[in-house]
C-alpha cells in the first residue's frame, strides 16, 4: 500500500510537473509573441516616421520647385514679352532697312550718274585745255641718227652688224627687262606748239650740255640757237598742264613741282634730272588714276606718257575712284643720272630732301570718321538743292581752271621773252 502511494505521488508530482511546463510554455510562447508584435510596431513606428518625413521633405521640395516654377514661368513670361517688343524692333529695323536699301540704291544710281557727268565734264575741259592752250602731238624727226649715217659710210661693216645695233639702240631696260623701243628717237613729241619738242626717249642730256658748255665757253651764240630753252620751256608747258589736270581730275600729286620749277637759268644736272623725275612721277601717277593701258607707259617718256594720258580716245579720261599704282614702273626710273649725282649747287637748294618738297601718298591714310552728321531734312529737298546748287560751281569751278592755266601760260611766255 505503501509503494502504490508513493507511486500514485510520484505520478501525481510528475502530472503537475508537466502541466506546470505546459503552463509556462504557453506563458513564455505568448511573452515571445508579444515581443514580436511589440518589434513590429516599434518598426512600424520607425518606417512611419521616415516615410513622415520624407513626405516632409517631398513636400518642401515640392514648394521650393513650385516656387521656382512661378518664377521660371514668370521669366518665360517677360522673355516672351521681350521677344514680341524685339520681334517688333526687328520688323521696324527690317522696314527701315528696306527703305534705306532703296535710299542706297537710288543714291547709288545717282552718284554713279553724278560720277558720269563729272567724268564727262572733266574729259571737255581737258580736251579743250588740250586743244586749245597744251596742245601735244607727235613731230617726225628730220634729221638723220648720225650713228645710222657712220653705219651706213662704214663698208667693213656688215649689214647684220648694222641691224643688231640699230636693235640695240632702240631696246630699253623697263620693269626687269629689256623691250623694244619703237619710239627711241625716230619722232619726239611737240607741246603748245610744234616747235616746241621733247625727245621723245626721254634724253635731255642735251640741256644740261649746254649749260655746262655755256659755262667753258661762254658767247653770244650760245644764247640764240641752244637745245636748252626749247627743252626748258617744254618741260615747264608739261609741269603747268599737269598740275592743272590733277586740279580738274582732283588727284593729289606725290611729287610736289612748282610751275617755275624749269624756267630758272643754268640748272645743274642734279637739280634738272631731280625735276624731271619728279613730273615723270606725276605724269605716271595721273595715268594710274585714269587707268590708263601699262604698255603704253614708259617711265622715261615724259610727254608721251601725258599724250596717252589726255588723249580722245581713253575710255577711263575723267573718271574718279581708287585705282592701283604699278610698282615696277616705279622700279624702273631713273631718278638721278649717276654722273651728275655728285655735283651741288651753289645755292644749297639740292640739299632739301623730298620730305621737305613731296607730298607723298600719306594723305590717303586717313583715319575713317566714327561719327556722321544725319541730315535732317526730308531727302528730296537736299536732292533738288544739291542738284541746283552743282551746276553753278561745276561751270564756275572749270572756268576759272581754264582762265588760270590761261594766266600762267602768259605770265611766264611774258617772263620768257622778257628774259631773252
Amino acid at each position: 500500500m505503501a509503494k502504490d502511494w508513493i507511486v500514485d505521488r510520484i505520478v501525481h508530482i510528475c502530472i503537475k510537473n508537466t502541466s506546470s511546463f505546459f503552463r509556462v510554455a504557453s506563458v513564455v510562447e505568448g511573452k515571445l509573441a508579444a515581443d514580436k508584435l511589440k518589434w513590429k510596431i516599434m518598426s512600424c513606428k520607425m518606417r512611419i516616421e521616415q516615410l513622415k518625413q520624407s513626405i516632409w521633405n517631398g513636400n518642401e521640395d515640392i514648394a521650393k520647385n513650385s516656387e521656382l516654377l512661378s518664377k521660371s514661368k514668370k521669366y518665360n513670361q517677360e522673355l516672351y514679352l521681350r521677344s514680341q517688343r524685339h520681334q517688333e524692333k526687328k520688323e521696324k529695323i527690317q522696314r527701315r532697312n528696306h527703305k534705306l536699301s532703296v535710299v542706297v540704291e537710288k543714291r547709288n544710281k545717282d552718284l554713279k550718274n553724278r560720277h558720269a557727268e563729272l567724268a564727262s565734264l572733266r574729259r571737255s575741259h581737258i580736251l579743250e585745255l588740250t586743244s586749245v592752250i597744251f596742245p601735244i602731238g607727235e613731230v617726225k624727226n628730220i634729221t638723220r641718227d648720225p650713228a645710222d649715217v657712220s653705219f651706213e659710210n662704214d663698208n667693213a661693216m656688215t649689214s647684220s652688224t648694222v641691224s643688231k645695233l640699230a636693235e640695240a639702240r632702240r631696246t630699253t631696260y623697263l620693269s626687269g627687262r629689256w623691250v623694244c623701243d619703237d619710239h627711241n628717237g625716230d619722232t619726239s613729241i611737240s607741246i603748245a606748239g610744234p616747235w616746241i619738242t621733247l625727245p621723245n626717249n626721254g634724253d635731255y642730256s642735251a640741256y644740261y650740255n649746254w649749260v655746262e658748255e655755256k659755262r667753258s665757253t661762254p658767247g653770244p651764240d650760245m644764247e640764240h640757237s641752244n637745245p636748252a630753252y626749247t627743252i626748258s620751256a617744254a618741260l615747264c608747258y608739261a609741269t603747268q598742264l599737269v598740275n592743272t589736270l590733277s586740279h580738274i581730275l582732283n588727284v593729289n600729286l606725290p611729287r610736289k613741282l612748282y610751275n617755275s620749277e624749269f624756267c630758272g637759268e643754268n640748272l645743274s644736272r642734279w637739280k634738272f634730272n631731280r625735276a624731271v623725275n619728279k613730273l615723270n612721277s606725276n605724269i605716271l601717277y595721273l595715268c594710274f588714276s585714269q587707268h590708263v593701258d601699262l604698255d603704253l607707259l614708259h617711265p622715261l617718256h615724259t610727254l608721251r606718257n601725258l599724250m596717252y594720258l589726255v588723249s580722245p580716245d581713253s575710255e577711263n579720261l575723267g573718271r574718279s575712284g581708287p585705282f592701283e599704282i604699278s610698282a615696277d614702273l616705279e622700279d624702273s626710273m631713273e631718278f638721278v643720272d649717276p654722273s651728275g649725282a655728285g655735283e651741288s649747287d651753289e645755292s644749297g637748294d639740292e640739299h632739301i630732301s623730298d620730305e621737305e618738297t613731296d607730298l607723298g601718298t600719306d594723305w590717303e591714310n586717313l583715319p575713317s570718321p566714327k561719327f556722321c552728321d544725319i541730315p535732317s531734312q526730308p531727302l528730296e529737298m537736299q536732292e533738288s538743292q544739291s542738284t541746283m546748287m552743282s551746276q553753278p560751281i561745276a561751270s564756275s569751278s572749270a572756268g576759272g581752271m581754264i582762265s588760270s592755266a590761261a594766266a600762267s601760260v602768259t605770265s611766264w611766255f611774258k617772263a620768257y621773252t622778257g628774259h631773252r
